[in-house]
């Protein structure tokens, strides 16, 4: 029966989030959750877990963002989510249509797939938040603030603007020019107006945010990192309590398991390498956008 697997998740092997990371390969297990589902709720699976793929969908669109016949061709048997899809829609100048990065020939190519993975990870974040699961509008609207609060932590312990870096969710393709402008959410204005503040105001609006900022505690990167994610793991725990069998403890496997194997290829000093690899790269991306808002401004 749709939404309720009690041979499935009986057979699942349990996951602890400081079990030996090596010891289950995320494909198998996947492969064999996903068989098991309904057809919806294998579309449902998919979806849940499309964000990760934002920048592999951004960076094959563009040898064929000016092709029309080759997106339409590409689309004919593709199992990506309807927002992933629409991005093959239309060709590169209709999705940079008044972007302040007006100009597309003097656009890096690595700017262009920052531009467009925002924008799907925006389009994501909205599809998720009119989902008719509650579960799945919980977790992502949980996940969204989440890492919002973390944009902002990394941009005040860097001393830089966060406003650009917030993720918003809205629709990839732009609204009918009848329809209002899809605001700001009330909360990121509520970190903005609280950046002087510790814990940006949190405390008092979430019940959650004592234990989150308890994760941040820490000047090793690497630490931070982990506790942040068994902070992830513990909310997905409270989130599925009482549900016995449903899809819900599914979707909650399902992110488990994206956890663990985050980690599968890092041991601490790996880890740490990583992350200092990937501060730097962002870091680089950052200045290269300013150098070239200034060549273009000149």
């Amino acid at each position: 029966m749709s939404g309720y697997y009690p041979y499935l998740l009986c057979g699942l092997p349990e996951l602890n989030f400081n079990m030996n990371p090596d010891s289950f390969s995320y494909q198998d297990l996947y492969n064999q959750i996903f068989e098991l589902l309904s057809p919806a709720d294998q579309r449902l699976a998919e979806l849940f877990l499309a964000f990760p793929r934002n920048e592999e969908v951004a960076k094959a669109y563009l040898p064929m963002q000016a092709e029309e016949e080759e997106r339409e061709e590409f689309l004919t048997d593709c199992p990506w989510p309807a927002y992933q899809k629409e991005l093959y829609r239309h060709n590169l100048a209709y999705w940079l249509e008044g972007d302040e990065e007006a100009s597309l020939s003097k656009r890096p190519e690595e700017e262009t797939i920052l531009i467009l993975k925002r924008k799907l990870d925006e389009a994501f974040y909205n599809c998720m938040s009119r989902y008719r699961n509650k579960f799945v509008r919980l977790w992502y609207d949980f996940d969204l603030t989440l890492k919002n609060t973390l944009v902002a932590f990394a941009a005040r312990k860097q001393q830089r603007p966060a406003d650009k870096e917030f993720v918003l969710p809205k629709a990839l393709a732009p609204k009918p020019e009848e329809e209002p402008e899809e605001g700001e959410p009330e909360l990121i204005t509520w970190i903005k107006e609280n950046m002087g503040q510790g814990d940006f105001g949190l405390k008092l609006r979430l019940s959650y945010a004592e234990e989150l900022f308890a994760a941040l505690d820490s000047e090793d990167v690497y630490v931070r990192e982990r506790k942040v994610d068994q902070f992830r793991w513990n909310m997905l725990d409270e989130m599925i309590l009482g549900k016995d069998f449903q899809m819900d403890v599914v979707l909650a496997y399902l992110v488990k398991m994206q956890i663990l194997k985050r980690w599968q290829d890092m041991d601490a000093a790996a880890g740490r390498q990583y992350l200092q690899e990937t501060v730097a790269s962002l870091r680089k991306v950052k200045l290269g956008e300013d150098e070239a808002r200034k060549q273009r401004d000149y």
